[in-house]
């Protein structure tokens, strides 16, 4: 509050309840007269009447700047509805009273604390104009609450909107459904907005359902898959076993239980040798890696290439056939060109066709159902 309106307040309080005009105004009144009476007894009740009378447009007494001291020394003695009319007045501001924003928040803070729900809803008004000195934004959110508890759609229209842009989708729906209860036209747009985040919530938990329902479903999959692997074990099909790990439940669990079970039975050298293979990927290092090395190494020769180290370097393939059958490619060479044996001569397109057409020519001459048969001497 600047220093004309605080002076002008001070002036006010000071003055005299029962002020020779305000007499005067209330001599019409019994009963305002008698309120104003009862407010020099520091009675809040009375002191509130007079002020909202005079406070009130409609009152034939209406005298704003009059009303001011009235309301004031009710709403210090906690009269609710004096402290929100207080709040509404420097709110809106008139041609005798100066708007101001500041005083308006007190007063509404007060008057709210007091559960006047026209200070609750200047309250809101105060804090939540973002181009007002008075912003807060932790205070109009709390106010807007409270609005909203009160049955005031359009506050918990806001409310919901900014549960929704901080992401709080759970309470903006049930905010928006609760200011939509009953519907009216006027509020169209949130129930507009409680139906859309309504929808929204349905497709996400079914989008939820669809995926908690497939990962079941996996589970359950890898769970049979490993019973597999288990009951092969358990018939001492241990190569099995390690198959149903690796193409089947594909699970490094399943697989490092059917290795450990080979080992233990002393069975690792009935495993396919691919299998050992895919194993020694699996477990890159540690003890069953170098158990599952072992065995490869206890199986190969030197030229064998297995599945992971194959060559294709100049020689490599004659290496290994040489290897395999005992001789050199020199020596292979040789024996291959000593052979006696000749290349059957390959027939020509001609010769093939004459006789394709003499084979279905025969063929139709001997049909013992054809009529033309004659014709073929």
């Amino acid at each position: 509050m600047d220093g004309a309106s605080s002076r002008l307040l001070n002036f006010v309080l000071v003055a005299g309840l029962a002020c020779g005009s305000s007499a005067a105004k209330a001599s019409e009144e019994p009963e305002i007269a008698q309120a104003i009476a009862d407010c020099e007894q520091k009675v809040s009740v009375a002191c509130g009447t007079v002020g909202l009378a005079y406070s009130d447009p409609a009152n034939d007494q209406y005298d704003i700047f009059l009303s001011l001291r009235f309301l004031q020394e009710a709403c210090r003695g906690n009269h609710a509805a004096s402290c929100g009319r207080l709040a509404l007045v420097y709110l809106e501001g008139s041609e005798d009273i100066e708007a101001d924003r500041a005083t308006a928040g007190r007063f509404a803070i007060k008057g709210c604390s007091l559960f006047d729900k026209t200070a609750c809803e200047v309250a809101e008004t105060v804090f939540a104009e973002a181009s007002s000195d008075q912003f807060d934004a932790e205070k109009a959110l709390r106010y807007r609450r409270v609005n909203c508890d009160q049955g005031g759609w359009r506050s918990c229209e806001d409310l919901a909107r900014i549960y929704y842009n901080l992401g709080e989708f759970a309470p903006a729906e049930q905010v928006a459904a609760k200011a939509c209860d009953p519907p009216h036209a006027e509020q169209r747009s949130v129930c507009e907005f409680a139906a859309s985040l309504r929808q929204r919530r349905q497709e996400i938990e079914q989008a939820l359902t669809e995926r908690h329902e497939a990962q079941r479903r996996r589970l359950a999959e890898r769970e049979r898959a490993s019973q597999v692997v288990h009951s092969f074990l358990g018939q001492g099909k241990y190569d099995s076993a390690i198959y149903a790990a690796i193409y089947h439940s594909r699970q490094l669990a399943d697989a490092r239980t059917a290795l450990e079970a080979t080992l233990e039975a002393g069975a690792l050298g009935s495993v396919y040798k691919d299998h050992l293979y895919v194993l020694d990927y699996w477990f890159p290092s540690g003890r069953l890696n170098a158990a599952v090395n072992a065995e490869i190494a206890r199986r190969s020769r030197g030229d064998d290439c297995g599945i992971y180290n194959c060559t294709n370097m100049p020689g490599a393939s004659s290496r290994r056939w040489a290897a395999g059958a005992g001789r050199t490619a020199a020596s292979r060479s040789s024996s291959s060109s000593a052979s006696s044996f000749q290349p059957a001569r390959m027939k020509s397109a001609a010769e093939i066709s004459r006789e394709t057409r003499n084979r279905y020519r025969t063929a139709h001459c001997t049909m013992n159902n054809n009529a033309n048969r004659y014709l073929c001497n």
